[in-house]
């Protein structure tokens, strides 16, 4: 179901027409758009950094493993999936990800910037593209999964955002989330990212489950390379006017590539199983609407 942005009337209409005060997004190019002008939205992430993540995500370890733990989370939360919304799909890495695995289910993404919606579009041509305010999700009891993958963190409204994301979910559906762990981590990487905050896994489950939902999952995630992670974000602490310092965790050469991701593998193995580990880089959580 279709929710008016601008006066909140539940409808179902193809053109967007909302029966009670005849709004009409307006669509830009292939894309509705929902985002209303001076909203304020536009802090949370450098667009410029679009155009390097579209080539890092094919290659980086990271990329690569966060896309499969989603991949595994779908299957053993949500095996009858028919529908799935990304909040904040950026390059189109992960519904492209998700696409491979289940090719039969309807995608779409959204994001708060025309440029993302670009990418993301020549990556997952068959889905369907919004550009919106996670704040202001205009869709009720509409998907199967609601997923957003580190992107909460750079909204200062969160929990609005998990409680937009509840509406969107259909009964017995969810939500899949991956944020950035612990806030002693903080660095200039966090700063560059326009981060507002990184998480504890209690502070995630309280939101989350203040939202409306009800947590079946939560692991944390790059726990075998966390020793290195520390050091990394002290030395730029130390440091922080190297010129490096922001790219560092991008820049890995291929043998090291491959032996980090051997060692998330590992990982995903092993919460597979239903392990969960109590310390890493990043949260991964999978919960249900109650």
């Amino acid at each position: 179901m279709q929710v008016c942005i601008r006066c909140n009337a539940r409808f179902v209409s193809p053109e967007w027409l909302c029966p009670q005060c005849h709004f009409v997004p307006v669509k830009e190019s292939k894309y509705r758009s929902f985002v209303q002008k001076n909203s304020g939205t536009d802090d949370g992430f450098n667009a410029n950094t679009f155009s390097a993540l579209t080539e890092i995500e094919n290659i980086h370890f990271w990329f690569k493993a966060r896309n499969d733990l989603i991949v595994d989370k779908i299957r053993t939360h949500f095996p009858g999936i028919q529908n799935f919304l990304e909040i904040g799909c950026g390059t189109g890495a992960v519904l492209n990800g998700v696409h491979h695995a289940f090719p039969a289910i309807a995608l779409s993404g959204s994001e708060i910037t025309f440029e993302g919606l670009g990418y993301a579009a020549n990556k997952v041509p068959n889905a369907t593209f919004y550009q919106m305010d996670a704040r202001v999700i205009p869709f009720e009891e509409e998907f199967d999964i609601v997923g957003a993958f580190d992107v909460i963190e750079h909204i200062q409204e969160d929990e609005l955002v998990l409680r937009q994301m509840h509406r969107a979910c259909k009964r017995g559906g969810g939500i899949i989330l991956t944020v950035p762990q612990h806030p002693f981590l903080w660095s200039a990487t966090d700063e560059y990212a326009c981060h507002k905050r990184r998480y504890t896994r209690r502070e995630l489950v309280a939101k989350v489950e203040r939202a409306g939902f009800k947590v079946e999952h939560v692991s944390s995630f790059v726990f075998f390379l966390f020793p290195l992670m520390i050091i990394s974000r002290l030395i730029q602490n130390v440091y922080p006017d190297r010129d490096d310092a922001i790219d560092e965790g991008f820049n890995v050469s291929r043998p090291v590539n491959r032996l980090f991701s051997s060692f998330m593998a590992l990982e995903r193995f092993l919460i597979k199983k239903g392990m969960s580990f109590p310390m890493g880089g990043s949260l991964l959580l999978a919960a249900r609407k109650k």
